[in-house]
């Protein structure tokens, strides 16, 4: 779901890293890729864990329930659909290969994660309280 509701956030820790919200929107190949930065408390209590990506230094925002998370200047954050939030960070990924990098794999995988990440929005849209991972069982 996405929001036009902008809430204020505050760093609380850069000590226990948490890559759950992270391998669950992207998978464990893409998950390499990324760096923990730090955890941030929402004005509501939410938890969400910063990751930037070691080639495009772009970051997600993710908490702890899936969601995705922009962050703007001054503390605020912003929610946007998960699948907008994997283009944001991957965007020109593959400026950035490597000659050990396999370009095929990351492909396959991006496009896996943003299946997965339409397929929840989907699911939430409906209502239908099932997310891809219930879904397939």
């Amino acid at each position: 779901m996405r929001s036009d509701h902008v809430i204020a956030g505050e760093v609380t820790q850069y000590e226990e890293p948490d890559w759950g919200p992270l391998r669950d929107l992207v998978g464990m190949e893409l998950a390499d890729w990324f760096m923990w930065m730090h955890e941030i408390e929402l004005d509501d209590g939410t938890a969400v864990h910063a990751y930037k990506h070691i080639a495009t230094r772009c970051y997600f925002h993710l908490s702890l329930d899936g969601r995705a998370l922009v962050y703007m200047p001054g503390g605020f954050y912003y929610e946007i659909e998960p699948r907008r939030a994997i283009d944001l960070v991957f965007e020109e990924w593959d400026r950035y290969l490597t000659e050990r990098d396999d370009p095929v794999v990351i492909r396959r995988e991006l496009q896996r994660a943003r299946r997965a990440a339409a397929a929840r929005a989907s699911s939430a849209a409906h209502g239908d309280g099932r997310d891809e991972r219930s879904a397939s069982s």
